[in-house]
């Protein structure tokens, strides 16, 4: 499938994410449209990028359009079935940024339209995304891998066998920034209580975090085999890691066991309210 056309569907950050990547690959920007209630947001992305600023009233869709959901999860059902017709006449794509809506629901909202569903995360606003993805089974190949092309605009992109495993993917990957920037605020923290300077502190933590991340993203090793090539016996990594192992791996499995179940109770009450 060759894409012609994209249409956004809301003006938020992860719109504005997606479009500076597919703009960045070279598709032009004038063949892009957003279409949101608040012109403000819209004509923004317009003037930073030459997109086309449309209102959000449903209209005529290019034929064969990638459609991006990029509004709020709990506008779905007033969107969505606001433009059903479109999608539809259209054979349109849709791809749903939406966290929180399953493949049945979407395609409740909009019978007979080829859905693929992503969940970004927020470096992808500055291409370093990792997405996992997951499609209904009659979307056909050509289609899987426009979406995939599209959002590798943004980062890596990982397809996830079943829809069941995108609450874990969520925990992992589309909360997982958070826990990164935790991780650096402690550091730093326990530096500058040890006696560092805080921009001294905040800028070691940050590039020690940068470069392991690189050196893991590089190495054929496992990130055990990566870590035991800087242990020495009895030496100040060895100390630092005994502390850390009284409590990371337990900690590790409870917050991505907590956000995975928080993922699947978001899923359900949306499912209830649309």
């Amino acid at each position: 499938m060759q894409t012609e056309h994209i249409v956004f569907l809301g003006a938020g950050n992860m719109a504005r994410a997606l479009i500076a990547g597919i703009c960045k690959s070279g598709f032009p920007a004038q063949q892009i449209q957003v279409h949101a209630p608040h012109p403000e947001r819209r004509d923004a992305l317009a003037a930073e990028f030459g997109v086309r600023s449309c209102s959000a009233e449903p209209c005529d869709l290019p034929s064969q359009a990638v459609v991006f959901y990029a509004a709020k999860p709990k506008q779905a059902r007033a969107i969505l079935q606001g433009w059903a017709e479109s999608l539809r006449a259209a054979q349109a794509l849709l791809i749903s940024v939406a966290a929180g809506i399953r493949l049945q629901e979407l395609q409740r909202l909009v019978p007979a339209v080829d859905i693929v569903r992503v969940m970004p995360n927020t470096p992808a606003q500055i291409g370093f995304g990792a997405s996992t993805m997951v499609a209904g089974p009659a979307v056909h190949a050509a289609r899987r891998a426009a979406a995939e092309t599209l959002i590798k605009s943004t980062g890596m992109v990982e397809w996830l066998a079943d829809e069941d495993s995108m609450d874990m993917a969520t925990a992992l990957a589309g909360s997982g920034p958070a826990y990164v920037f935790l991780f650096l605020e402690a550091l730093e923290d326990a530096a500058v209580a040890g006696g560092l300077y805080r921009d001294q502190a905040r800028r070691l933590a940050i590039a020690t975090l940068r470069g392991a991340a690189e050196l893991a993203a590089r190495s054929e090793l496992a990130p055990a085999l990566l870590r035991h090539q800087v242990t020495s016996p009895g030496g100040t990594t060895a100390a630092g890691l005994a502390a850390w192992e009284e409590g990371l791996r337990p900690l590790a499995q409870r917050a991505l066991d907590a956000a995975s179940q928080r993922s699947q109770a978001l899923a359900q009450q949306l499912a209830k309210e649309l």
